[in-house]
């Protein structure tokens, strides 16, 4: 099992498969490895195609520090260092579209060139003029009594989060969510949650693919409004939740691919 030693001395574990150019596939919140198996089965046949788990998540060492979407972001530059990876695509689902911007933002933009944006509003919350909020009306008090809930029932609220993330779940899901100590998961989803993206936008000079699923708790129609947000995007919708690399896998592999090869881009 290979291992990235990082900074601070933690065992970060990742996984290669394939030649070509590198896709670095970088996951949302609790998500692990295994949760790509449809990417990297197709993907790898003509790329470089690497994963990930998280500090504190899956396979990687356990740890209460760093959970802060600037720390991943770091973690990631010494990984793509590490594994000397230039002309990348960097496909980030979720909270890996946070950690995928701040690396972008944070970090010299001299290995990645395009970015994969999977079903992730900029901003959680309901607010005056925003109707991209998750569920289409998350407010932060909601989100509190999900944190409250998670820290007292994490069996119970991991399910239910599981539940919004991929419908029908299969068995080896929740176990591998569960890999993230509780206090870790909590930070995770409190440090993604409490961060707007719309400042740094206008910093994203690169390629960028927009993909959303159309029955998601995200709504889909913020990628037509990251699109105009976004001077060098693109936005598809996919018959798919959450998930629309997991649920409608064909698509998006084949949209990736292209995407990759520096197509559909303004």
């Amino acid at each position: 099992m290979p291992y990235l030693e990082l900074r601070d001395g933690l065992p970060l574990y990742y996984e290669e498969h394939g030649e070509g150019s590198p896709i670095v596939l970088v996951p949302g919140w609790t998500i692990t490895t295994p949760f790509w198996e449809r990417q990297v089965d197709d993907l790898a046949y003509d790329h470089h195609v690497v994963t990930l788990d998280l500090r504190g998540a899956g396979n990687s060492g356990k740890t209460p520090e760093g959970h802060s979407l600037a720390s991943y972001a770091d973690d990631l530059d010494e990984l793509l260092r590490g594994l000397e990876l230039f002309d990348v695509t960097l496909v980030g689902f979720a909270m890996g579209v946070s950690v995928s911007a701040h690396y972008l933002v944070a970090h010299t933009n001299e290995r990645v060139a395009r970015f994969v944006w999977v079903d992730h509003s900029p901003h959680f919350f309901v607010a005056p003029g925003w109707p991209y909020a998750l569920f289409g009306d998350l407010t932060p008090q909601r989100l509190e009594e999900t944190l409250r809930r998670l820290w007292h029932d994490r069996p119970q609220v991991t399910r239910e989060l599981l539940g919004v993330m991929f419908a029908p779940e299969e068995a080896w899901m929740l176990p591998e969510l569960m890999k993230t100590p509780t206090e870790v998961a909590t930070a995770m989803l409190a440090a993604v949650a409490s961060v707007d993206l719309r400042p740094m936008m206008p910093r994203l000079d690169l390629p960028v693919l927009l993909v959303n699923g159309r029955r998601s708790v995200v709504p889909y129609e913020v990628g037509g409004w990251l699109e105009e947000h976004l001077p060098r995007s693109r936005c598809i919708v996919l018959d798919g939740g959450h998930a629309p690399f997991w649920d409608d896998a064909a698509a998006f592999n084949t949209s990736v691919r292209e995407f990759a090869a520096g197509h559909h881009v303004r």
